[in-house]
């Protein structure tokens, strides 16, 4: 099998397990596996900044329409709250509520978990040159 083709279908299996844990935890707290990303990366960097929904279009990379339908569910079953800012009404920044911390911490603690046993099956230099290889190719074919 021409390994150019094997290396992209097995990374992409790989990646689609590894989605698929996670939405099936997250379904467990009434969350889909987008929304869960979504409350890790407000809650990761709310502190340091506002979040507002072009941040989030751009760091998972979904059109604008997703994102809004994304964020009017989760602003809808209490995840999220959209505040307007002081230096201009009309944006809104993005605020993960109680419900929303709750949520993300519990995914948060299974996602540690997962990885510490992804980790156990592999020694720490396989783990440096699977991490080093990935960078590498991902490097090659971002646009």
């Amino acid at each position: 099998m021409d390994k150019t083709l094997r290396i992209g279908k097995e990374v992409i299996i790989f990646a689609n397990r590894i989605k698929r844990m996670i939405s099936k935890e997250a379904s467990q707290y009434g969350a889909t596996g987008i929304q869960s990303r979504i409350l890790g990366f407000i809650n990761e960097n709310s502190g340091k900044r506002d979040i507002f929904q072009k941040d989030i279009e751009e760091e998972f990379d979904i059109r604008r329409s997703s994102v809004t339908s994304v964020l009017q569910l989760m602003e809808k079953n209490g995840l999220i709250k959209r505040e307007s800012v002081l230096e201009d009404a009309r944006l809104k920044k993005i605020v993960i509520t109680e419900k929303g911390l709750e949520i993300d911490r519990k995914v948060y603690e299974f996602i540690n978990k997962f990885e510490e046993s992804l980790n156990e099956e592999l020694s720490e230099e396989e783990a440096n040159t699977l991490i080093s290889l990935i960078d590498r190719l991902s490097r090659k074919i971002a646009d």
